[in-house]
């Protein structure tokens, strides 16, 4: 098994492995379902985490909350002055945080639905009594589900015949049923499939693979039991042919 995944807690402001299942943290837990570049998340934590907030001003920081609509504005500035309105965690910073969501400049996207994400974690912490956050991955999410892709292929590369790829969408979607996942893409390709999920967070998304694989194997060996899952980004091509190459 190949994985790539990471999670990123906002409101708790630490990384996760999104391989292994997110249970006692899923009940308190919510999903930012826009896709977020891993680079921004790994940027935004470390950023936020060499900062200090021991003593905020909070006048001082929602008077320098204008200058995210000013120009000539360094991008590093702004990137602080997100950040500090969302540790403000308060309504007032958060309407600030989605008006600017609405006229972001494209580098500051991600950063700007991190921060108003972050924002309402701490809001509702307040509210509910309760310590809460949101995950963060690079293929986002839907409602309480994390995305992943992954592909399986076949043992020793031969081809699939057509019984076996019918099989192949039988076996994986009776998985994603018994796990409560949902299947949102599959490609089948002459030696490999590649399948996009929605995995809630309290099921391991290795498990639902792996059940799927045995569904796949149950008559005859087709599947290899080596698999790469990412929750990172979707695999091209190439980035399969190299892992196929490499299994």
């Amino acid at each position: 098994m190949y994985a790539e995944t990471e999670c990123y807690i906002i409101g708790k402001e630490r990384k996760m492995d999104c391989h292994n299942d997110l249970e006692g943290e899923s009940n308190n837990m919510d999903i930012i379902e826009n896709p977020i570049d891993p680079s921004v998340q790994r940027e935004y934590q470390d950023l936020s985490g060499s900062m200090d907030f021991g003593d905020i001003d909070y006048q001082a920081v929602l008077t320098r909350a204008q200058e995210l609509f000013g120009r000539g504005i360094p991008i590093e500035s702004k990137k602080r002055i997100l950040i500090l309105l969302a540790h403000l965690g308060t309504i007032e910073s958060a309407k600030i945080l989605e008006r600017y969501l609405r006229v972001s400049e494209e580098g500051l996207k991600d950063w700007a639905v991190l921060s108003l994400k972050e924002c309402r974690a701490f809001l509702e912490s307040v509210l509910l009594k309760e310590e809460g956050g949101f995950v963060s991955t690079g293929l986002g999410g839907k409602g309480r589900k994390l995305r992943y892709y992954f592909v399986v292929s076949t043992r020793k590369g031969r081809p699939l015949t057509d019984e076996e790829r019918e099989d192949i969408e039988k076996g994986f979607t009776k998985s994603s049923d018994d796990y409560r996942a949902e299947i949102e893409e599959i490609t089948i390709e002459t030696n490999y499939a590649m399948i996009g999920i929605l995995v809630p967070m309290d099921a391991a998304v290795g498990e639902v693979i792996e059940e799927g694989i045995r569904q796949c194997n149950r008559m005859e060996e087709v599947l290899s039991t080596d698999y790469y899952v990412t929750n990172v980004k979707k695999p091209v091509k190439e980035e399969i042919s190299k892992y196929l190459e490499d299994t």
